[in-house]
């Protein structure tokens, strides 16, 4: 095992098996040999258990070793990569079971490039050391008026969104970031949680237009100030104090600034103070992506517009509440869609430079046009005006899978995880891309250890459900999906998910039973024909199945994309109908 000659990189750390060596940020740590080899099997098999007893004829083979040695070695290895037992980054413990290695792996073999894709849009992403990350904690609200929570909220958002566009800093998104909202974490242990060397946290007092501000840098490793400052400024100077807290910590931490000519980090979007304030609510409702809150966020960004008609990101945001609405199937994609691109296409007229308006763009050219080079070219533009942006990342490696390029899809879904690693969005995509590109096994790890961390998440369990299906555990899929159509009100292909996996099964009486409540459920509300189509497709009635999915195709219906990879149609993949549905939809 010693002479392997692949080299892994995670983290900040590389692992050179031939020279035996671990590096951190380019630093050599010690590790004995056999805490190395360990640590070596464990990474081997990164996202799956290893048995107690398959590491210990791994490393120690043909000798009697206690467990307890086992031990010592894994605290050795978690020593050498400031992990921790309770809340790993790197080495989870699965009790009387074994250990398993949970972090994103780039392998590289015999001097070859990383297993990793450089596609078009992670050309533009270079890796940041530790040196060179950090997290914006929401900060906290110390105003009389509680209601003043979504401006702070707002206000950190802001910055993070500024400081993701310095190419040379890697920033933790913001639900990551906000997974520590509320709670009292030592920041050495936030900087673990979320792999960053920095910690920027502070205070909002707002009093009518007066702000008094306070934010302070965190050496997250030491747990000491970097660098502290206070701000008496109106609202009306909102934009310029962002810019200037950006700029002061990009010094801090000896980054550099943005090429060319002077640019702000966080430009000013709007004249408008009442708008901005309303901005801000909007986004703090559209963070929690279901339909009441959506609309509320829609409601906010409409008032926005309002105000000030020239202010583009409010109309980024109701491309997105929109483009939320329909592609997550709370309204039928021809209501919502077409609403959200004509935003998006606002947005992008008054900001040609506004990210998101380019990515927004992108998304709804993919699900609702099917217009696959021009939501390639968008994803990109916007990856190029924001590169460290998770959930355009997240976008693109949809995208890429949806036109069957699973290597470039696998490696931009595990930099968006990168980018938010404790999100359980970022962790359920990663595991729906190894669903569509047919690699269960990782699938089924992957969803595991997010529904671990977020037992509820019923976007996780939908996932698993069509993972474990896939792979003939039905019993298994059954109690996912059924967990996942009841939670938060059901998620949209839950049940209609839950009757294929009967179907599939062989409990066609129940299958049936299913699809005619969703079908007496269909007259009253919207459920996705893509459904009723998935139902048919398990109790093996091809003419039916074709009839839906035509009718998908008249409704624009948001599963389409993922038609020509998703594993669950391979059994009428070769179907002239099926074939000619792909032509229809520009992926034959």
């Amino acid at each position: 095992m010693a002479g392997t000659p692949e080299t892994y990189r995670f983290g900040e750390f590389t692992l050179d098996a031939g020279d035996h060596r671990l590096l951190r940020s380019g630093t050599e740590v010690d590790l004995r040999p056999k805490a190395f080899e360990t640590l070596l099997c464990l990474i081997a098999h990164q996202g799956h258990t290893v048995r107690k007893d398959e590491l210990i004829e791994a490393v120690w083979p043909g000798t009697f070793v206690t467990d307890a040695v086992l031990t010592h070695c894994i605290a050795e290895v978690r020593q050498a990569l400031q992990d921790n037992a309770r809340s790993p980054r790197y080495v989870r413990t699965l009790p009387k079971v074994g250990y398993r290695f949970t972090a994103a792996v780039e392998r590289q073999a015999g001097g070859a490039a990383p297993e990793r894709v450089p596609g078009p849009f992670l050309r533009a992403v270079p890796e940041a050391p530790l040196s060179s990350s950090i997290a914006v904690l929401p900060f906290a609200n110390l105003s009389a008026d509680p209601g003043n929570e979504f401006f702070c909220d707002g206000l950190s958002e802001e910055l993070i969104n500024g400081l993701t566009r310095v190419p040379e800093l890697r920033v933790v998104a913001h639900s990551s970031s906000f997974s520590f909202k509320g709670r009292d974490t030592d920041v050495r242990e936030i900087g673990r949680q979320l792999g960053v060397g920095f910690v920027l946290e502070g205070s909002v007092r707002k009093s009518g237009d007066r702000l008094r501000i306070s934010a302070q840098l965190i050496d997250a490793a030491g747990g000491f100030h970097v660098w502290c400052e206070q701000y008496d400024r109106t609202l009306s100077d909102v934009f310029a104090l962002q810019d200037d807290i950006s700029r002061s910590v990009l010094t801090a931490l000896k980054v550099q600034l943005l090429k060319g000519p002077r640019q702000p980090v966080v430009r000013p979007s709007t004249g408008s103070s009442e708008a901005y304030v309303l901005y801000l609510q909007g986004r703090s409702f559209w963070h929690r992506r279901f339909a009441g809150q959506l609309r509320k966020a829609m409601a906010c960004f409409e008032q926005a517009t309002q105000l000030d008609p020239g202010f583009a990101p409010a109309y980024a945001g109701l491309a997105d509440s929109f483009g939320s609405l329909g592609i997550w199937a709370f309204t039928p994609a021809r209501d919502s869609l077409p609403h959200a691109l004509a935003f998006a296409r606002r947005a992008v007229e008054l900001d040609p430079m506004l990210a998101e308006g380019h990515a927004s763009t992108g998304l709804l050219r993919m699900f609702y046009h099917w217009d696959w080079a021009a939501a390639e070219h968008e994803l990109a533009r916007a990856i190029e005006l924001n590169p460290g942006s998770a959930l355009t990342h997240l976008w693109a490696g949809h995208y890429l899978s949806s036109v069957g390029r699973f290597d470039e899809a696998i490696a931009e879904v595990l930099h968006a995880q990168a980018l938010d690693p404790v999100s359980p969005i970022a962790g359920a995509n990663v595991g729906w891309t190894y669903y569509l590109a047919g690699r269960q096994d990782r699938a089924i790890d992957t969803l595991e250890s997010v529904v671990e961390r977020f037992p509820g998440n019923p976007m996780v369990l939908l996932y698993l459900g069509l993972a474990y299906a896939e792979v003939g555990r039905f019993q298994d899929a059954a109690r996912r999906l059924a967990a996942a159509s009841l939670e938060s009100g059901g998620v949209p292909w839950a049940a209609e998910s839950l009757g294929m996996v009967h179907a599939l099964a062989g409990n066609h009486e129940l299958a049936r039973q299913l699809l005619e409540a969703s079908l007496d459920r269909m007259r009253s509300s919207y459920v996705p024909s893509s459904g009723i189509a998935c139902i048919h497709l398990g109790l093996g009635d091809d003419e039916a199945l074709f009839e839906w999915l035509e009718r998908c195709v008249e409704e624009r219906d948001v599963l389409l994309p993922w038609l020509k990879v998703m594993p669950a149609f391979d059994r009428v993949r070769h179907d002239p109908r099926f074939q000619a549905l792909l032509t229809k939809i520009g992926l034959a």
